[in-house]
């Protein structure tokens, strides 16, 4: 997530205090605030041999923090680690779990490789330039004001490498394309790909005999989803299966734990959306006028995240616009040229 992947935005977490939440026997939820450094929900299930996590919140620190929480409740060995995608709020805790096995999705783990690897090594290699760069700064000014503000942002810096530097990061080793089925016992854990959505890779967990899903960024619970890397139209499809699955809470990646009502008031935002965009569409409004003149609904104004809903607008523009081009039938092909005759060679 590219909105919390940002340089040097460690300095300003705040350290997490978030109680656990008891959802059922054995199975718990830790809801955390965006602001500190958790920044998404994360939960676990005490299996009769084991324990499974599911997602470990944005920092190593985070993780820590919810192995701690998970050791207040049980001695059981941490088994599997399931990713609920591949953004850095969900899975930059996994260190805190070396000996877990790491489940998620196959587009999952290719978004991993291709995309949070790079980008962390492309953060510490800015980083360091910048300090390379503000070190020549100080080699031409003798003003202390100068040389103290300079030695301070060399200083953040240098702390922002050390804290990267330490971060290990690890596609899932375990990966699915479609269900993946957990039995310790007489319990029964089920991780399921239904759809794009969030992302391309997103999973959900279904706890069959405790009627729980964790659903991970498919649902935010009263907030403007990020959708950076959304499929909007396709995560609507998504969330229709969401609903069809035998659950009475579902718990969001981010916001408190729902009900099938909520997932519902959910997808009706991204319809109310739908709606709005596909007038501006239809009329041929150019994207720009869209985005200044579709406000977010009354009925979702007191949503948090309210500063991602022209992001919304933008996306929904773009994939709205690609179904009325794809819409649009093409010129005729040509017809062929008429065969030019053959000579009578009689």
């Amino acid at each position: 997530m590219t909105g919390l992947w940002c340089l040097f935005s460690t300095a300003a977490y705040s350290k997490e205090s978030s109680d656990l939440t008891r959802l059922a026997d054995n199975v718990f939820v830790r809801i955390v605030s965006p602001d500190g450094d958790a920044v998404s929900n994360a939960g676990f299930v005490v299996l009769e041999h084991s324990v499974l996590v599911f997602d470990t919140h944005f920092t190593p620190e985070a993780g820590q923090a919810l192995l701690n929480a998970i050791r207040s409740v049980t001695p059981k060995p941490i088994r599997y680690v399931v990713n609920s995608h591949a953004h850095a709020d969900h899975t930059h805790g996994n260190q805190a779990f070396p000996d877990a096995q790491l489940i998620g999705s196959t587009a999952a783990r290719r978004e991993v490789l291709e995309g949070d690897l790079p980008s962390l090594n492309r953060t510490i290699s800015v980083a360091q330039a910048q300090v390379e760069r503000l070190r020549r700064d100080m080699a031409k000014t003798k003003d202390p004001d100068l040389l103290q503000r300079l030695r301070e942002q060399i200083k953040t810096r240098d702390e922002y490498i050390q804290t990267m530097s330490k971060l290990k990061i690890g596609a899932p080793s375990v990966t699915l394309d479609d269900s993946l089925k957990i039995l310790d016992g007489k319990q029964e854990v089920r991780i399921l790909y239904l759809g794009k959505g969030h992302t391309d890779g997103d999973v959900v967990m279904l706890l069959p005999a405790q009627k729980i899903v964790f659903v991970g960024d498919l649902f935010f619970n009263e907030a403007i989803p990020n959708v950076q890397d959304a499929s909007i139209l396709s995560w609507m499809k998504t969330l229709e299966e969401v609903l069809k699955l035998d659950a009475e809470k579902f718990v969001p990646g981010h916001g408190t734990v729902g009900t099938k009502k909520d997932i519902q008031n959910f997808l009706g935002y991204f319809e109310s959306l739908q709606s709005l965009v596909k007038e501006s569409v239809d009329r041929g409004d150019g994207l720009d006028q869209a985005v200044r003149d579709i406000a977010v609904p009354e009925k979702y104004s007191k949503y948090r995240f309210q500063n991602f809903f022209p992001s919304n607008v933008q996306k929904m523009y773009a994939e709205l616009k690609a179904l009325q081009v794809a819409a649009v039938p093409g010129p005729p092909p040509p017809k062929p040229a008429p065969k030019a005759a053959v000579p009578n060679s009689q």
